[in-house]
């Protein structure tokens, strides 16, 4: 008789979405937009992680624009919230969870009018890049912020992310070349999760000061 096992056909379906926001008081001074200087929604869709012999992650990535003229400079704040819907019973598989997923700052990069030197800062922990860990044992690679691996399971509550020094002395849109771009990168491996739909909203916030 042939059977086969439903481990096979253990996946999730997986979305992130990134979200900014700039408190009132911070307007004048500060702004945090998409590469098109546009409202940051972005949709992240990893779709099916279905899993094989691999140790290559399911990789996502977003860039946005940061625009500083406070001479206190800025910190952005990141905060998320996971939701995960088991389709099935648990039959073997893991419970995918926040821990599971990777995110860090791949890179902060100036614009060619932003004040030089930079002193942008990310926070330990998230200075790395998610997408290339390799995970060795077939088993979820990221070690959380603490042990330099953060994942979305550190940000549930509110944490600076990053920090720096003033960018340009304005923050007008209409001026090229005034904006560090911020590159970040999130990162999963597919394996054998409890069927599952899953979703994450990662909010970063941008206010003044140091």
């Amino acid at each position: 008789m042939f059977t086969t096992s439903s481990r096979s056909w253990t996946f999730s379906l997986a979305s992130l979405l990134v979200l900014a926001f700039c408190p009132a008081t911070c307007l004048r001074g500060q702004t945090i937009t998409t590469t098109s200087d546009g409202n940051l929604g972005a949709v992240l869709a990893l779709g099916s992680l279905i899993p094989g012999k691999t140790s290559t992650v399911t990789p996502g990535s977003v860039q946005f624009r940061i625009r500083n003229s406070d001479d206190n400079g800025y910190h952005v704040t990141a905060s998320a919230t996971v939701t995960v819907n088991n389709t099935t019973a648990t039959t073997g598989g893991d419970v995918l969870s926040g821990s599971d997923i990777g995110i860090g700052l791949a890179s902060v990069v100036p614009a060619q009018n932003a004040i030089v030197p930079r002193t942008d800062v990310i926070t330990a922990g998230f200075n790395y890049d998610p997408t290339a860990v390799p995970a060795v044992d077939g088993l979820t690679p990221y070690t959380g912020a603490a042990a330099g691996m953060a994942t979305l399971s550190d940000l549930a509550a509110s944490r600076t992310i990053l920090r720096g020094s003033k960018i340009f002395a304005n923050t007008n849109i209409n001026n090229p070349f005034n904006w560090v771009t911020v590159t970040m990168k999130i990162g999963v491996l597919p394996q054998y999760f409890t069927p599952c739909n899953f979703s994450a909203v990662v909010t970063l916030t941008i206010s003044n000061g140091p």
